[in-house]
């Protein structure tokens, strides 16, 4: 209920314009000396009952290491084990009539390959809310959440901006 009267006033803010990005992501255990780590693999794990493409698992991969190849550039590589719990699309024909939103929970964990220790434990979280001229954009919704996937995780471990 609550995130639906926040969808709704959203698309009223946005009126004909573009998306609101939303996140809800957090450093459960935060990564210490950030600056030395770059993520080598990403792994990834979707829940089962998340209806996904064949593609998504390759595309989430690409895109989360894109985005982490450009915040996180040490010299010691790390294992990214993603894990999705939720990951909603929006319908494009609501989204041009009246709005939507796609929306990606979930959980990434930093590990240090060669001890195998957890270094950075984080809730990733994004809603993303479109109206109107957005219809293409937010069709595009694997891929624009698994963009930001990467992009909440560059922010919370790697401080890096969006």
């Amino acid at each position: 209920m609550i995130l639906r009267t926040l969808v709704v006033a959203s698309v009223a803010l946005v009126g004909l314009s573009g998306c609101v990005n939303l996140s809800r992501s957090a450093a459960v255990a935060p990564m210490t000396q950030a600056q030395d780590y770059r993520v080598a693999v990403v792994d990834l794990t979707v829940d089962p009952g998340i209806e996904t493409t064949p593609e998504f698992a390759n595309l989430f991969r690409q895109r989360v290491q894109t985005e982490l190849d450009g915040c996180a550039q040490g010299r010691r590589p790390l294992r990214l084990e993603a894990s999705i719990t939720r990951l909603d699309r929006a319908n494009p024909v609501q989204v041009a009539l009246i709005g939507g939103a796609n929306v990606l929970r979930g959980q990434a964990r930093l590990i240090d390959p060669a001890s195998g220790e957890v270094v950075g434990d984080y809730e990733i979280g994004r809603t993303v809310i479109g109206a109107r001229v957005a219809v293409f954009e937010m069709a595009e919704g694997e891929e624009q959440l698994s963009t930001a996937f990467g992009q909440e995780l560059c922010a919370l471990a790697f401080d890096a901006e969006n």
